[in-house]
């Protein structure tokens, strides 16, 4: 019974997520084609796709990369853009407007500060939508 629930359940956060999943087949595409996909797994009815340096959540597409990793997780940047995918099914259309582009912002300003400062910015994962994220993708800094 299970089974017959599942498939409009998919279905329904295609639509739900269009924007971001168009975006995410986009880029997977683009990866793809370019070599710069390490392995891809599907999973939580999530597509996670590592990447030598790229973390980024689109829909069902996860981009991660080991090398974003903060903590002593092993999977800390999946974590975190997973927690973005959960953030993607609540908000759907949505989402690019309330985290994409907050998102975003953060990651342009975290450059701007290294080129500025010579050195990381330690507050990226501190505000809004970054600790929301790590919130919902279980990362504690323990």
């Amino acid at each position: 019974m299970g089974k017959h629930f599942r498939k409009p359940a998919v279905l329904l956060f295609l639509f739900w997520e269009l924007p971001q999943n168009i975006l995410g087949a986009a880029t997977f595409l683009n990866l793809k084609r370019s070599g710069k996909t390490l392995g891809t797994s599907f999973e939580q009815g999530r597509y996670f796709i590592e990447t030598p340096h790229r973390g980024v959540s689109l829909g069902i597409f996860i981009f991660w990369t080991k090398r974003g990793n903060r903590y002593h997780h092993e999977n800390d940047c999946r974590m975190h853009e997973y927690g973005h995918s959960v953030q993607s099914r609540m908000l759907g259309p949505l989402y690019l407007l309330v985290v994409g582009i907050p998102s975003a912002m953060r990651y342009f300003y975290s450059k701007w500060f290294i080129a500025r400062h010579g050195r990381r910015w330690n507050g990226y994962y501190d505000g809004f939508p970054e600790n929301w994220a790590d919130r919902l993708g279980g990362i504690t800094t323990a």
